[in-house]
């Protein structure tokens, strides 16, 4: 990967504004039914490829309503199928600010009374629990209990951004759009959780003014 362009966006940040779980599609047996997505040290983490998903279905979303920014979303999140890769836009994966991750990391690592990464990782989540409700009596139905991990309001995660090309005006702008649009993520969408607040190098009125912007 080249070098991202100078005066184009290097982060994109994300501040999770209610519980969120970017499930990892499996458990953790005697604990959780549905995990969150972490890595070795136990710090929560979304996908690059995840979080470019989000952003371009967010812009699928918006075609109708800003045609002239078709091509350019195509040139910043690449066409449907994408497997030979065109998109100019690289996502990292989306993790918690680097000051905080490196104290996590030499707290593992350190030799006298190392952190486990299963403390960490209970240190920035939260277990939640719910059932399914029997409809004739109201009550909780049997064996429907779901134990749930979530990354807990308040956390900020920071994705890198690498530009292959140049942007435009016209892609810088779609990215805005797209990136402000998206106000959901992860599991449970529809009950309260993955309420978030996304913005490009941290810089909301910027990520605003962009979105504004005339091509």
């Amino acid at each position: 990967m080249s070098p991202s362009e100078p005066g184009a966006p290097q982060a994109l940040t994300i501040d999770l504004l209610s519980d969120t779980t970017f499930g990892r599609g499996e458990g953790t047996a005697g604990e959780v039914d549905v995990e969150i997505e972490h890595d070795a040290y136990g710090l929560p983490f979304l996908g690059g490829k995840a979080l470019r998903g989000l952003l371009r279905d967010s812009c699928l979303s918006m075609q109708d309503h800003f045609p002239d920014l078709w091509d350019a979303g195509h040139r910043v999140f690449g066409p449907h199928a994408d497997l030979d890769e065109v998109a100019i836009l690289r996502f990292g994966d989306a993790a918690i600010e680097d000051s905080a991750r490196r104290y996590f990391i030499s707290a593992v690592e350190r030799e006298l009374h190392p952190l486990t990464p299963d403390m960490v990782l209970r240190s920035l989540t939260e277990v939640r629990s719910q059932t399914s409700e029997d409809r004739a009596t109201g009550a909780p139905a049997r064996t429907t209990l779901r134990r749930t991990r979530v990354a807990v309001r308040g956390l900020r995660l920071v994705a890198p951004l690498g530009w292959l090309a140049a942007p435009g005006r016209r892609e810088l702008r779609c990215l805005a759009l797209a990136v402000l649009a998206t106000r959901h993520a992860g599991l449970a969408r529809n009950r309260g959780r993955g309420f978030l607040r996304m913005a490009l190098d941290g810089n909301t009125p910027e990520t605003q003014r962009l979105a504004r912007e005339d091509a």
